[in-house]
């Protein structure tokens, strides 16, 4: 894959270098950063992988709709920490259907982040598994790491299923017992300590309300018990970010598509589909985006454009049966605490990260107008007449047309330049002509040949609006518009604040997790939630396979 841009001026073009554009930081609208892929550079063959061994946890197995489903996740390539960048944590139903999915950075193989439970879900037993992009083709065992997770809707009750006896009662794991607590009844503001045997190759604990749904909680299963079969994709590493693909029903290989990202920041990327009509973008180091809008050169029209979900599809075993959740009378006072620990589980202190790079521009602009500088007009036809010197519009076929002056051989360039209103290709100009800019915050113009990738333009008309919404220009009608959001955010989450009430006192003490670590010994304060809690360990045992001990903790009025 060429992620190189040279950054020289040579016979009046104008190219760049990465390393470069990130000395000359500039704190612009959009990160301009572009990289060109094609098929055959993306797309890796199999024998050149290394398998991905995936493995996660989290804290509790019960959750109603709205709260967060922590996971902590560690991915290895071999014995070196995965180099894929992108993890992914997907909610299925028993029918195979995905209902939920995030997408998490990974640094150096290792993530902790969330999945936020929708108030769309039915209440349900789900299954929740991790991955990579590629880990499920190279080893599916291996590759897929997954439990079962129970979701409370108040509003959509769980749906009668005929309580059939399936692969999940055998899921039941008889670990050795490898957590103790000083004080297995204590009372709600009672400290205990709890330890944990330190002989074996402990991987994850936690102590969290117990799950009175689901068989076997916090057991985890290899992929072969579960899946029939698993629908085979082209093996994507995502090895800088995240890789939106996309594909079109009548391929032309020589028409250049254009993906655009909108977020806090925005980012322009192209490419040209291959003869099967898949197209692939690479958001590269630009991770948080809440939209994208895909056009064609020139906003013609895309026939059979979609976009293709990057989780995989997988079809049940039929003898592999979820569990039924059945809900009763008498769970109601279990289910009214549950839901006041809902309320409180959101105030948890977190810190989320930015995008790790720097915005930078694309280009190094040759002019720019800060338009609140200047007398504001109705048209950006009457901004450029009367302050911009080194634009002029032109009528053209009864259109108007911009033309740029190309400073280095002192000319005027004979077509359109490209044209982007925060990061989005404009391909109207005569609508653009006329279009009021008092949203509008900068101009930024590059007048000299301008190299995007394969194709070379005549200059840059850059516009950049106040609040990153393209100042309320309207779309191309060819444009497609998706709500497809990137990468959540890096979080730091300091674990140890499960063990004890929030400080201050402002909120009531419901939590329902009161440890989550790598098996340290902790001194716990016992919360108002009352009743049966599960003290869990993970481990590996002598012959590396993933154990699990349990043992039941009651926290009594």
């Amino acid at each position: 894959m060429n992620r190189q841009i040279r950054s020289k001026e040579n016979e009046g073009q104008t190219y760049f270098d990465i390393q470069v554009l990130t000395r000359r930081v500039s704190r612009l609208i959009f990160y301009f950063l572009v990289i060109h892929l094609t098929s055959s550079t993306v797309i890796a063959q199999q024998r050149d992988l290394v398998k991905e061994s995936v493995q996660f946890n989290t804290p509790k197995t019960l959750y109603l709709v709205g709260e967060k489903i922590w996971f902590e996740a560690e991915v290895t390539s071999g014995s070196n920490p995965s180099p894929s960048q992108v993890l992914y944590a997907e909610l299925v139903d028993r029918f195979s259907n995905s209902v939920a999915y995030t997408k998490v950075p990974l640094e150096n193989g290792k993530a902790l982040n969330y999945l936020l439970l929708s108030t769309a879900i039915p209440s349900d037993h789900y299954l929740l598994r991790v991955y990579t992009r590629i880990s499920p083709y190279l080893d599916m065992n291996l590759g897929i790491s997954q439990q079962f997770v129970t979701v409370i809707n108040p509003k959509i009750p769980p749906k009668v299923f005929e309580k059939a006896q399936g692969n999940f009662v055998k899921l039941e794991s008889t670990g050795a017992d490898l957590g103790t607590v000083s004080n297995g009844n204590p009372k709600p503001g009672e400290r205990f300590q709890v330890s944990f045997e330190q002989n074996s190759q402990i991987l994850s604990a936690g102590i969290s309300v117990s799950n009175p749904y689901l068989p076997g909680e916090q057991v985890q299963f290899k992929s072969s018990d579960a899946y029939a079969s698993l629908e085979q994709k082209a093996l994507l590493p995502e090895l800088f970010g995240h890789i939106v693909e996309s594909r079109v029903s009548k391929s032309d290989t020589s028409l250049t598509y254009f993906l655009s990202l909108h977020g806090k920041q925005s980012a322009l990327y192209t490419d040209r589909p291959d003869e099967n009509g898949q197209i692939l973008f690479d958001a590269g180091g630009l991770s948080h985006w809440d939209r994208m809008i895909i056009q064609l050169e020139d906003g013609a029209e895309m026939e059979g454009l979609e976009i293709i979900s990057p989780v995989i599809a997988t079809k049940f075993k039929p003898d592999f049966v979820f569990p039924a959740l059945s809900i009763v009378p008498k769970d109601l006072s279990f289910l009214d605490q549950l839901q006041k620990a809902s309320a409180v589980e959101s105030y948890y202190l977190e810190n989320y990260d930015q995008d790790s790079l720097e915005v930078v521009t694309g280009f190094v602009a040759d002019h720019t107008f800060l338009l609140d500088d200047y007398t504001r007009f109705e048209t950006v036809e009457i901004v450029i007449r009367e302050y911009v010197p080194s634009v002029f519009v032109r009528n053209q076929d009864k259109k108007k047309v911009f033309r740029l002056v190309n400073e280095a051989v002192k000319s005027v360039f004979d077509t359109n330049p490209l044209i982007l209103i925060d990061a989005m290709p404009v391909f109207d100009s005569d609508l653009l002509s006329g279009f009021n800019p008092k949203f509008i915050s900068r101009l930024d113009i590059l007048n000299r040949e301008f190299y995007l990738n394969d194709r070379t333009y005549p200059g840059v008309l850059s516009f950049s609006s106040y609040e990153n919404n393209f100042g309320l220009y309207p779309l191309a009608p060819a444009s497609r518009f998706f709500d497809y959001p990137g990468l959540q955010p890096k979080i730091e989450l300091d674990k140890s604040q499960f063990a004890r009430p929030g400080s201050g006192g402002e909120f009531p003490d419901f939590r329902t997790v009161i440890y989550w670590g790598k098996a340290e010994s902790s001194t716990i304060e016992a919360p108002k939630f009352t009743g049966e809690y599960l003290l869990w360990v993970r481990y590996t045992d002598q012959t590396g396979q993933i154990q699990i001990s349990k043992r039941k903790i009651t926290i009594t009025p």
